[in-house]
């Protein structure tokens, strides 16, 4: 029963998926079955990681377009206390996950100030200058 325990935690961790290195790591726990220790406490490692990795993932899918730019920092804020709190718990994020929060965070910042200039922006009014300025949010964003 250790054996098959430890064999079947070992390809759930292997696979590098949170359900699957969930329901292996649970089914362990609840069925009170001793598993080495260094297995046991590498595979809650790898589980809590995959459980913020994922948490991070669904809520940048989930900013991938905000319908009131007046939220945009709100989500800025919220993703970047998921990391802080991932990282203050012990979590090593992937390194591409880091490079996604940072390129997201700066999309948005972008394309909030985007969106503020032209809901700002009196098209009669317009001046070249204020052109160019939209023109360069625009590129940015």
């Amino acid at each position: 029963m250790i054996v098959d325990g430890e064999v079947r935690l070992k390809q759930a961790m292997e696979t590098g998926h949170f359900l699957t290195v969930d329901t292996a790591l649970n089914a362990i726990l609840k069925g009170e079955v001793d598993i080495d220790i260094k297995l046991k406490h590498e595979a809650q490692r790898l589980h809590l990681r995959l459980e913020k990795e994922l948490d991070i993932r669904n809520f940048i899918n989930s900013v991938q377009h905000v319908d009131n730019y007046k939220t945009i920092k709100k989500s800025v804020k919220i993703l970047t206390e998921k990391q802080d709190t991932a990282e203050a718990l012990g979590v090593k994020l992937d390194t591409h996950l880091v490079d996604e929060i940072s390129q997201c965070v700066a999309r948005l910042l972008s394309e909030r100030e985007l969106r503020y200039e032209m809901e700002n922006t009196e098209v009669p009014a317009c001046t070249p200058k204020s052109v160019k300025s939209l023109d360069e949010l625009i590129e940015t964003a």
